[in-house]
């Protein structure tokens, strides 16, 4: 899920560099292709790298093409500044039905636990969605998901597992419960879901990567959207790896397109209404396959077993945290002044769905303290969950005015600038907001609605700012 950023015209110096072989290490690196914008990108990248060794650059051309472990380190090192991830929980919504009704009940019987893998996650929206669908296909079956990305900002940030509203734009508002734990200005992924899934760094061009992880074989590998930016040679290459690491009977979900033109034997293609699959053809000598445990060699990688009983205690998991919370904020608030007691109940109504009653307890907690910006970073949290983007931005304005280094303010003023298509503007406030969390303690909560800490916040923001990189 990566695509490259649109670079400036080149400089002289970026014009002095032999673009001919910036283009051929870039292909033979990454298997991107070699468009203008793209070696413009990584010839820039090459020359701050070789800066930062302090070595020339014709020295560093020729560190990335002797290969081995120094070559590798610089090929993930320079990714976030030629790639940005781009995705989002449960996209494509016809492919993950068909995972959930058919794949992934197909392999259910071919070995325990049943590895998945997501290649090309970004900050692991993807992986988190195969996960929580692998819970519905799979019942008691044991399985763990791998998530993994060239990118180490992304990957990062995949590992916190703390999203925006923005991130669910694939899902159903009637499900968003049973997938996340909402916050008041952001969306948590499951702790019974975290726990399913690892994510590490990969470059999947890297012959010397596989297996991914330590992990030989996968009985499902979804990668999406990845390859449509390489060259068919690359295309082919990483096609061929990831086949390789299939188990016989697996299945390999591509993107649209994303193997046209490539040969896929031994695969065998299978067409559904909701695109093409993949799948490992079974030994011929074995009608049915046997249902092996994973020798425990490899079993002590991360593996964890599930609950067969996780879907069916979920709601009343759900409900009990709830109530949980709603008896802690109660005791939080005894003692406070007016103005912050109804702030905490207005985000403890906000976090279980009660939004016209957050509303109006924020409504009031402003009225109580006029020159308390809390009240307004909240009350903007709810405007623009139900689209009122207009009065969000005037509620946040105000708490900047009454304190221009609020974090939770600057936070929600870059996502809200990101959900209106002003990117220019949400990389300026991310970035301010990522300057303003210099030096703070690590531990520090941030974001206090959502109990999110100051290194959290800076690796989501990481993250984030490249995404929203012209």
């Amino acid at each position: 899920m990566s695509v490259l950023p649109t670079s400036h015209p080149p400089s002289e110096v970026e014009s002095a560099v032999p673009n001919g072989r910036a283009a051929a290490l870039l292909e033979a690196g990454l298997g991107l292709a070699p468009t203008g914008d793209a070696v413009n990108a990584f010839v820039a990248q090459c020359r701050h790298r070789a800066a930062g060794l302090g070595v020339s650059e014709d020295a560093y051309y020729d560190l990335l093409a002797a290969g081995g472990s120094s070559a590798r380190s610089e090929w993930i090192a320079m990714s976030p500044a030629l790639t940005v991830g781009e995705t989002f929980l449960f996209r494509d919504a016809g492919l993950w039905k068909l995972m959930e009704r058919r794949l992934l009940q197909s392999i259910a019987g071919l070995t325990q636990p049943v590895w998945l893998w997501s290649a090309g996650c970004s900050t692991g929206e993807e992986a988190y969605t195969l996960a929580i669908v692998a819970q519905r296909a799979l019942g008691g079956t044991p399985f763990c998901v791998l998530g993994t990305d060239i990118n180490p900002n992304a990957v990062a940030a995949a590992r916190v597992g703390v999203y925006t509203p923005w991130s669910l734009r694939g899902v159903d508002a009637n499900r968003v419960d049973e997938l996340v734990v909402s916050g008041t200005q952001t969306l948590r992924v499951r702790d019974d879901v975290k726990k399913l899934v690892r994510f590490e760094v990969h470059n999947l061009l890297d012959e010397q990567a596989y297996p991914p992880a330590g992990m030989a074989s996968f009985e499902c590998i979804v990668c999406r959207n990845v390859l449509i930016y390489m060259t068919p040679a690359a295309r082919a290459a990483v096609i061929e790896r990831l086949a390789a690491s299939l188990a016989p009977g697996g299945v390999l979900v591509l993107g649209h397109g994303e193997a046209q033109g490539i040969p896929v034997e031994p695969l065998i293609v299978e067409r559904h209404d909701a695109g093409v699959v993949y799948r490992k053809p079974l030994p011929a000598q074995v009608s049915k396959p046997p249902r092996p445990e994973r020798p425990a060699s490899v079993r002590r990688i991360g593996v964890r077993d599930t609950d067969r009983s996780r879907a069916a205690s979920f709601g009343h998991r759900a409900t009990k945290a709830a109530q949980s919370r709603a008896a802690q904020t109660a005791a939080a608030v005894t003692g406070l002044d007016p103005c912050h007691r109804l702030l905490a109940l207005a985000a403890q109504q906000a976090r279980v769905g009660n939004t016209e009653t957050a509303e109006r307890k924020a409504a009031l907690a402003s009225a109580a303290n006029p020159l308390a910006p809390e009240p307004y970073v909240l009350l903007a949290a709810l405007y623009a969950a139900r689209d009122a983007f207009t009065s969000a931005e005037a509620a946040l304005r105000r708490a900047l005015f009454l304190d221009p280094a609020c974090i939770p303010a600057l936070w929600q003023l870059g996502i809200l600038y990101r959900l209106t298509n002003r990117n220019r503007q949400a990389a300026v406030t991310l970035a301010r907001l990522l300057a303003r969390l210099d030096g703070l303690p690590a531990e520090h909560v941030a974001l206090p609605f959502d109990q999110l800490t100051v290194q959290e916040l800076q690796t989501l923001l990481r993250a984030a700012l490249e995404q929203q990189r012209d």
